[in-house]
């Protein structure tokens, strides 16, 4: 049996502020069976610009991480989620491995305060993607294509350059 990979879709808005001083964004990134970031939630161009490259920067190197094959969603999702936030290794983590290098959001933003996704690299190209429906606190998963996701945040920091919105789908040309 095939797995199928979802394609995300990142929603962005970007607007300069009404004296000019500041830009601004939204992003959400949306993918079946629900959405991350909050809609309502605005942050500063040049962080996300930079959260994102951060994240970016952490997330390519990640090697396949074959013991979590097995696992289901909720226990991987939780013992990442103990990893990142209480430093607790688990034992299906590599033993050079960092737990920035799974987290699929770009921290440090308003964006995405009160959510929690992870990237796990699964095969050559495909990764499973994790998180935590804000509303019903369900764990969620989808099987992405790990390059086009990592194209899909690299193609939003470019987008939010520009006032504007749009939508940017994976398979977008970022070279």
């Amino acid at each position: 049996m095939t797995e199928q990979v979802i394609s995300l879709a990142w929603r962005w808005t970007a607007e300069t502020s009404s004296d000019s001083a500041h830009r601004f964004c939204r992003i959400r990134v949306t993918a079946p069976p629900g959405e991350i970031g909050d809609p309502d939630a605005w942050s500063v161009v040049g962080l996300v610009q930079g959260t994102i490259d951060g994240m970016l920067k952490k997330l390519a190197p990640q090697p396949v991480l074959h013991a979590a094959a097995g696992m289901g969603a909720a226990t991987l999702f939780a013992g990442l989620h103990a990893w990142h936030s209480e430093g607790l290794r688990p034992a299906f983590a590599a033993a050079d491995a960092h737990p920035r290098s799974y987290f699929a959001l770009p921290e440090a933003t308003e964006l995405f305060d009160a959510e929690e996704a992870y990237l796990v690299r699964s095969g050559e190209a495909g990764a499973r993607l994790l998180w935590c429906d804000y509303a019903t606190k369900e764990v969620r998963e989808v099987a992405v294509d790990f390059d086009a996701c990592l194209a899909g945040w690299k193609a939003v920091r470019d987008a939010i350059r520009q006032d504007g919105e749009g939508s940017v789908p994976p398979s977008v040309d970022v070279s």
